[in-house]
């Protein structure tokens, strides 16, 4: 079912290809690899708290990737500044968003995740190589499939997710 392994003395570890690919996901959100490492390790605490709510109606991955996905944008969320140069000083100014805003964010993410969660099987793994950084060649060998096909299957998938956006 997943990759979480579960020791006897209760300490708990993911797989290698699991932490890579949270980190990878952070690290699109981010320009920083030491900020991408505390959002992977944010997600993954978080993964293993709620891993009773994983029920299986979509891929693991899928949940992985939303988890990886929430937190990176609430990291952002967190940090979110602009400097205002005055002179010699520099003032910092936090831009908040207000909790309509906030609750407005996260239903859009959370719309957009059942978007992506509700896509083909084949449309969803591109899309969801294409957020890890995947090229067109390596997606194409994992999936046993055509660069064309990758291209095409990346076309339909965006439109469709388009399509759900709208509506």
């Amino acid at each position: 079912m997943n990759d979480m392994d579960v020791s006897n003395d209760n300490t708990v570890s993911f797989a290698p290809a699991d932490r890579g690919y949270v980190y990878a996901v952070a690290r699109r959100f981010v320009q920083s690899d030491s900020d991408a490492d505390d959002i992977t390790q944010e997600a993954l605490l978080l993964a293993y708290r709620h891993r009773d709510a994983f029920r299986g109606d979509s891929r693991y991955r899928t949940w992985l990737y939303r988890i990886a996905t929430t937190t990176a944008l609430g990291f952002l969320r967190k940090r979110r500044r602009s400097r205002v140069s005055y002179g010699d000083e520099v003032a910092e100014q936090t831009t908040e968003l207000s909790p309509e805003q906030e609750a407005a964010s996260r239903e859009e993410l959370a719309h957009l995740a059942d978007a992506v969660d509700s896509l083909p099987a084949g449309y969803r793994d591109v899309i969801a190589l294409r957020a890890t950084e995947h090229g067109e060649n390596e997606i194409a060998e994992r999936l046993g499939i055509s660069v064309g096909n990758v291209k095409i299957r990346t076309h339909r998938a965006r439109a469709r997710l388009r399509e759900a956006v709208a509506r």
